[in-house]
């Protein structure tokens, strides 16, 4: 689920309950307007990144601890 600022819902996938959400987060943010794109540990991954540093803005999402390279994380966004 993509929400705004406050919460309000603009956009949802429904995905099979043996499915990862995860891969549709990138076509969930597609053409959405963001400064900043807040998910959880699930949707660490390194192509969910990029989607949103080429829509040019900023990730806000905590390392997997299986992740070799870790990102730095800035808890105060």
């Amino acid at each position: 689920m993509a929400v705004r600022e406050l919460g309000c819902p603009v956009r949802f996938t429904l995905t099979a309950g043996q499915k990862g959400d995860a891969p549709q987060a990138g076509p969930l943010i597609e053409g959405l307007p963001a400064e900043v794109v807040m998910a959880d540990t699930a949707y660490d991954a390194d192509h969910f990144r990029q989607a949103i540093v080429d829509k040019g803005a900023i990730a806000v999402i905590p390392n997997n601890p299986s992740r070799a390279q870790k990102h730095p994380l800035d808890k105060h966004l």
